[in-house]
């Protein structure tokens, strides 16, 4: 009588790739939603240095 032998499962499953990039996005969007103001305020800076540095690029 032989027995079932036991494989060793190597590798993540599919749903474990889901529940951490679930996790990640839920991290991602606390932290989005809790700095949301501030990092519209910082990407508009940045935005408005940028333009006005360009404005002595010349392209052709």
């Amino acid at each position: 009588m032989k027995t079932a032998k036991h494989r060793s499962e190597r590798g993540y499953t599919l749903l474990e790739y889901c529940a951490g990039a679930a996790i990640i996005a839920g991290i991602l969007w606390t932290g989005l939603n809790a700095l949301g103001g501030d990092l519209v305020d910082l990407l508009g800076s940045v935005g408005q240095w940028a333009q006005a540095r360009s404005g002595g690029v010349v392209t052709n």
